[in-house]
């Protein structure tokens, strides 16, 4: 999914709280001046000759200071209330978010069966490599011996789909064929019917039961299957790989076919998967030979994917930055000129006799 921001300028969520309290600042001011300009103020005592004492250096040393002091706390005290003032409107910012959504799915079906499990610690490895390869499509697991489990349906978390693939390589990284790990055997438990007792590793209706785990039928979307197995099947199946392949093929589905090491060697069914990745549009290839994980990253690269026309996502969110530096400067001030009264206090009441 290509994900495209736009970001609209900021506005006030509440200008009219942001005038009324301009409006309070200013009536504050106005009355502040009007005391402050008055000539006799109540309570004011006259003393004589006071011309002589505004005359002395000291006074006028004082006099300075009180006035910077007070037009420095006078600005400071004017900032933070613009920073409050700011803060009150809430300041907001709308993004929206154009959606530009591939319509593709990605099943991953893994034989879980014990001529498999050896070499499934690496075919999980192959598997991180191709979702790591990909970006945006759906990816689901679905597991299967004579019966399939799905291990997570199709999504588009890939932090959760390497968690449940780091999950299953530890799963079967405890196989064994005398003491399999507990964790190996509830990894697998569903995957086994016994009501199918004599049959195991039926890959034809395994990947059946991959194809029907994609969902959305009725929308036109890019989908694959890769199939990891060594084609080795005991019992007859609902399905054999022809009738599989057709069944997928008629879905739309794309098989890739890796196929592990060992068995294949000697009992899988080689020359069927091929016929399934050929059938359907898919790709073959062996373990431990390379490239597989790199070849089926560009093949479902190079698989069409339908556009799918989502509504833009538009979220506003609050920017209370600017109003909480602006009233944190203006509260900075006003604590520095404090602490620079006290600091003048203390040092003229020392040299005081």
């Amino acid at each position: 999914m290509e994900l495209s921001w736009t970001t609209s300028e900021s506005e006030l969520r509440w200008p009219w709280l942001a005038l009324l309290l301009v409006v309070v600042v200013v009536a504050l001011l106005v009355g502040w001046l009007r005391v402050w300009r008055r000539r006799h103020p109540a309570g004011a005592s006259y003393v004589a000759h006071a011309a002589r004492l505004r005359s002395l250096p000291r006074y006028r040393a004082l006099v300075q200071q009180r006035r910077v002091l007070g037009g420095l706390g006078s600005v400071a005290a004017l900032v933070a209330c613009a920073g409050g003032i700011v803060l009150g409107g809430r300041v907001q910012e709308t993004q929206t978010m154009d959606r530009d959504e591939s319509a593709r799915d990605i099943m991953l079906c893994l034989d879980a069966s014990g001529s498999t499990a050896p070499w499934n610690v690496e075919v999980i490895e192959e598997l991180r490599d191709i979702v790591q390869g990909l970006q945006g499509e759906r990816i689901g697991l679905t597991v299967w011996n004579n019966a399939a489990l799905t291990k997570f349906p199709l999504t588009d978390d890939y932090a959760f789909v390497l968690d449940r693939l780091a999950e299953a390589e530890r799963a079967f990284d405890g196989w064994s064929e005398i003491y399999p790990s507990e964790e190996f055997e509830d990894y697998t438990v569903g995957t086994w019917s016994e009501s199918r007792d004599a049959q195991s590793s039926l890959v034809a209706d395994g990947l059946v039961s991959c194809v029907q785990r994609f969902d959305r039928i009725e929308e036109d979307r890019g989908r694959a299957l890769v199939l990891a197995t060594d084609g080795e099947q005991r019992g007859v199946g609902v399905y054999d790989l022809r009738e599989a392949a057709t069944y997928a093929a008629e879905d739309g589905v794309v098989v890739h076919v890796i196929a592990n090491p060992g068995e294949p060697d000697k009992d899988g069914d080689i020359d069927g998967l091929q016929a399934v990745a050929s059938e359907t549009g898919g790709s073959f290839s062996q373990l431990g030979t390379g490239g597989s994980a790199a070849d089926v990253v560009d093949e479902i690269n190079d698989l069409e994917a339908a556009k799918i026309e989502r509504p833009p996502l538009v979220q506003t969110l609050d920017q209370p930055r600017w109003g909480q530096v602006v009233a944190g400067i203006g509260v900075g001030l006003l604590v520095l000129v404090w602490i620079g009264q006290g600091l003048l206090t203390l040092a003229g009441r020392r040299r005081s006799p």
